[in-house]
């Protein structure tokens, strides 16, 4: 016999580009000059007031504004969630989820490794660009959905 799904037992805390809480945030919409996906670190496009575009090519930590936050829309759960050209919300001020690739203790700085024109956050170190006014609210290990606060 299969086990029952238990509400709240069997859940995820969070998922990659929700808000944290419900503290004080600044959410503010760009157009996205290329796919993003919810959570992802994003920096200003080609045109930098309208545009932005997800973190993907070496010295992008020092770049990043914020993170790309999720709203419910339609979605065949193929490709990118944010297609290009999308209104995206990102996250400069506040407090938002990521989904880690490494161990991350609260604390201590966000920073991302760049790898195949994409991104991982993880901890500060050998290989990683931090992200200068992001700290991790908790400690995480590789896969986890982890707190960011983000002060820009």
């Amino acid at each position: 016999m299969a086990q029952a799904f238990v509400w709240g037992q069997d859940m995820a805390v969070a998922i990659a580009g929700m808000k944290a809480d419900a503290t004080v945030d600044v959410v503010d919409s760009f157009a996205a000059e290329t796919e993003l996906n919810p959570g992802d670190a994003v920096i200003r496009g080609t045109d930098a007031g309208a545009q932005i575009k997800a973190a993907g090519t070496s010295g992008d930590g020092a770049k990043v504004i914020g993170i790309a936050v999720h709203t419910h829309k339609g979605y065949d759960g193929t490709g990118a969630y944010y297609e290009q050209g999308y209104c995206v919300p990102v996250m400069t001020f506040g407090d938002v989820y990521v989904k880690v690739g490494g161990t991350v203790t609260a604390g201590s700085a966000v920073a991302i490794t760049i790898a195949d024109g994409g991104h991982t956050f993880t901890a500060a170190g050998e290989g990683a660009e931090t992200i200068t006014g992001m700290t991790y609210l908790a400690d995480g290990a590789e896969g986890d959905i982890v707190p960011v606060r983000i002060r820009k």
